[in-house]
């Protein structure tokens, strides 16, 4: 259900930009992360795009008072207990995450997940700008503020400016954070591959799904804030199962994704090397 329905300001524009903002029981960190989305500097209309996913705590009245306040940049989407599916053992937010990504109307997509922020006002401006420069780009990539380890870039970030061609990233396997990423919106196509219902995080799925679409544009700008929240799928599941998942998740992009069975039993050893290193068993 869309809060206020179809007939909003922002219903009425074609947005350049789609920003998703997934979010459950983000009590403590959504109105920071969406103000840091209102408040972006551009030449170009975006549509921030809500997936309340019907949380426990103030998260979802938040979200209302905002979307109220902002109908000339926010669709709220209010989701229920129906809208569930179970993956990773337990009830998910697959489907929230699915349904923002195919109401999304602008050419180029980001997202940004409810507990994390933007710093940069031009970030949207810089990476469109980027975007509308090297047509070939499927993705365009900057820097994240990791709050948990300050001064650490994200994985497979470059100190500088970079063009990544698609030759290069078959060995790359992720880049950055997905709150740092811009993608054209290639989102139907996606949506009809098996794999967003399968036990894979959706930001595996992404970098996998971009890579093969073009290069990737890398700005070294640290433009959004990875903040820590040990609340989330990933950091609140026990290491060793989490490294175990990694061999399920490297089937899946084989199978639907990339089809490479050497990239394939390259990252297939790779993960289990980890493992012996990690834990010593298996």
């Amino acid at each position: 259900m869309e809060f206020l329905g179809q007939g909003k300001p922002i219903n009425q524009v074609n947005p350049l930009v789609s920003v998703c903002v997934p979010t459950f029981n983000h009590g403590k960190f959504i109105r920071s992360c969406l103000e840091s989305i209102i408040i972006q500097e551009t030449d170009f209309p975006f549509e921030i795009l809500i997936g309340e996913d019907d949380s426990a705590d103030e998260t979802r009245a938040i979200c209302l008072e905002l979307a109220q306040a902002h109908q000339d940049k926010i669709r709220l989407f209010l989701r229920n207990k129906e809208d569930k599916i179970f993956l990773f053992g337990r009830k998910s937010g697959r489907g929230n995450h699915l349904g923002l990504y195919g109401s999304c109307r602008g050419k180029y997509i980001c997202i940004c997940d409810g507990d994390d922020l933007w710093n940069d006002p031009l970030k949207l401006q810089k990476q469109v700008d980027a975007m509308e420069k090297y047509t070939s780009a499927s993705m365009c990539i900057t820097n994240s503020y990791m709050e948990m380890n300050p001064g650490q870039n994200p994985p497979g970030v470059p100190d500088q400016f970079k063009v990544f061609d698609r030759k290069s990233l078959n060995k790359i396997f992720y880049m950055g954070h997905i709150s740092n990423w811009m993608m054209r919106n290639e989102m139907r196509e996606l949506l009809s591959n098996e794999i967003v219902k399968k036990p894979i995080p959706l930001d595996k799925v992404l970098f996998s799904f971009y890579k093969k679409k073009g290069d990737i544009v890398y700005l070294p700008d640290t433009t959004t804030t990875y903040r820590y929240n040990p609340n989330g799928i990933y950091l609140s599941q026990p290491k060793k199962k989490n490294q175990r998942a990694l061999l399920r998740h490297n089937w899946y992009l084989f199978r639907f994704i990339h089809k490479d069975p050497l990239l394939w039993l390259r990252s297939g050893l790779y993960i289990l090397r980890r493992y012996f290193v990690n834990f010593n068993d298996f």
